[in-house]
């Protein structure tokens, strides 16, 4: 079932409201999540990005934008200017190195973020959530969208931090220079369902649009359907999200399609995004409406 209730600046003001996002990379706020965190900043909610590498691993898709040994630096500034178009008030990026995609030797750098002392990420989490003092916590969820070890390494310090920062025995010092505890309401996981990157390839050649077919080792990507809580419709935000997506330029391929194709076309691929709420954990039978901070 696809969730659309109104979430588009016609709504209640919410400029009370504080959303964290925890994520990996420049563009992790772009593609998967653009849509629902536009929308909620257009009600009024102020967002606040953590980022903890610069992706200068990443592939540079637009000949001449970058080089090998420039692209974390270019990465930084497309982010900065990404953020902008969704609405997000301030962000950080950490100062971890991009691990690369699982099995590549960058895994094993000293300064990959997956080899990151878990202690240190989690305090230096916990401190942004004790500062901030969000309701909601998004972040990606426990498979890394697509087993990308970074994704995954965020999910876990995320999670761990959600549930220390409201613990006073948690890291102390922060009390000792006036930080408090806090404790966030709900957690948030960013996933997509299993065979994902099927979809989007047909949705697209059925549009005319000459789309690769995902490699055999891709096509079951995603999470079972049965445990997403939130299928949402954020067409709403769509113009946001693809205005963020664009500048993320080093990203984006030259024949990018969704530009090419009717609105309604896009709408029905990245205009839906999914959520697992991992914190608190959703009973049988209940209903997770798309509004983060629906009942705060």
């Amino acid at each position: 079932m696809i969730f659309r209730p109104c979430l588009n600046s016609g709504s209640s003001p919410m400029p009370d409201h504080r959303l964290l996002i925890l994520f990996a990379h420049p563009d992790d706020e772009a593609f998967p999540v653009g849509g629902t965190i536009a929308m909620h900043t257009a009600r009024g909610v102020t967002a606040r990005l953590i980022t903890t590498t610069s992706g200068e691993l990443g592939e540079i898709r637009q000949p001449g934008s970058a080089t090998r040994e420039t692209i974390g630096e270019v990465r930084r500034a497309e982010l900065a200017e990404a953020i902008k178009e969704l609405g997000i008030e301030s962000h950080e990026v950490l100062q971890y190195r991009d691990s690369g995609m699982a099995g590549w030797d960058d895994n094993h750098h000293p300064r990959a973020f997956v080899q990151a002392d878990e202690h240190e990420v989690v305090a230096r989490l916990v401190f942004e959530i004790r500062r901030f003092r969000p309701q909601v916590i998004l972040t990606f969820g426990k498979d890394g969208l697509y087993g990308h070890p970074d994704h995954i390494a965020i999910c876990n310090h995320a999670t761990t931090a959600f549930q220390l920062a409201a613990d006073h025995t948690a890291f102390p010092h922060h009390m000792a220079i006036g930080i408090r505890p806090h404790r966030t309401d709900r957690l948030f996981y960013s996933v997509r369902p299993r065979g994902f990157r099927v979809h989007m390839a047909e949705t697209l050649r059925a549009a005319g649009v000459d789309f690769p077919m995902p490699a055999p080792d891709r096509v079951n990507d995603g999470v079972d359907l049965d445990t997403i809580h939130i299928t949402a419709d954020v067409s709403d935000g769509l113009d946001a999200k693809m205005a963020c997506i664009k500048r993320h330029f080093t990203q984006l391929q030259p024949d990018w399609p969704y530009e090419r194709v009717p609105r309604e076309v896009a709408a029905s691929t990245i205009g839906i995004e999914h959520f697992i709420r991992a914190e608190p954990t959703v009973v049988p039978g209940e209903t997770v409406p798309q509004d983060f901070f629906d009942g705060l």
